[in-house]
């Protein structure tokens, strides 16, 4: 989707800078982990924040993930580890209030890189709703023989 096609809903453009925001807030050093992961199947990575909870308290975790996410004038993704744990909350605290904010949870690398292919090309809606899917159509189970 182009910018202009966007232009009717605010939050689904993508961003004048060229592609949708994201920040990775995450348990321990899983956020860099992820990316250097990702990185290491798509090549340089710029433009993504990570964000660890390592040694912060709740609210300095929502403090830093407010400060990252201020300058996102057409929105952005949360993108964090589990449902319920501090980086879910402190995430879904501090996206209130600072535009089109979309949080993912349960992020795994086929989602990331999904998001890296395609964060020029949507907005911030139908990229995360296309994360979901990779995301989802990547967990399997493989049993028996030759799995």
């Amino acid at each position: 989707m182009s910018p202009e096609a966007g232009a009717a809903n605010e939050g689904s453009r993508v961003s004048p800078g060229g592609f949708v925001p994201a920040l990775l807030v995450m348990h321990a050093d899983l956020a860099t982990a992820l990316l250097h992961a990702a990185a290491s199947v798509y090549g340089e990575i710029g433009g993504v924040q990570v964000l660890s909870n390592e040694g912060l308290s709740k609210t300095q975790i929502e403090e830093r993930i407010v400060s990252e996410v201020a300058h996102w004038r057409d929105g952005g993704l949360l993108l964090t580890d589990f449902w319920g744990g501090s980086c879910h909350t402190c995430a879904m605290a501090a996206a209130r209030g600072h535009g089109h904010i979309v949080l993912l949870t349960g992020v795994n690398l086929p989602m990331l890189l999904d998001y890296l292919h395609n964060r020029d090309h949507f907005g911030v809606d139908e990229l995360a709703e296309r994360m979901l899917q990779r995301g989802r159509d990547n967990i399997r189970a493989q049993r028996g023989p030759g799995a």
